[in-house]
């Protein structure tokens, strides 16, 4: 009997990144070997790079927001650097999927023109 091996994917589990239930996220080294099993799996998973760990995870696409790489100089109340969604739509789809879990947030232009972020501020 043979074996396909270009249809074989070893994955590794990141020490670092969970999903909502706590296990870890599989992690690929570069976006094709991420491609290649978000399409051998199906259910619309799409590759997206993560800061964190610096690899790359698999999400639905429901879930995926595009962000701008580039950051801009605003900060969130940690003083960390905010999120920075490249199109008001992905800005509004994120509010959406966060809405779900209980947060209350609104979109705004960024002020240094990147883009649009999310605020918490002034929300009731």
């Amino acid at each position: 009997m043979k074996i396909n091996l270009n249809r074989i994917f070893y994955v590794k589990k990141s020490s670092t990144c969970m999903n909502k239930d706590g296990n870890p996220l599989s992690v690929y080294s570069n976006y094709s070997d991420a491609l290649k099993s978000a399409n051998y799996i199906g259910n619309n998973l799409i590759p997206y790079f993560c800061e964190k760990c610096k690899y790359y995870h698999l999400k639905p696409e429901k879930f995926y927001c595009k962000q701008v790489e580039r950051k801009c100089s605003c900060v969130d109340h940690n003083g960390n650097p905010k999120k920075t969604y490249m199109t008001q739509e992905d800005a509004v789809k994120m509010v959406n999927i966060r809405a779900s879990s209980g947060a209350k947030l609104a979109v705004y232009k960024c002020p240094f023109g990147t883009g649009f972020h999310l605020t918490s501020h002034n929300m009731i």
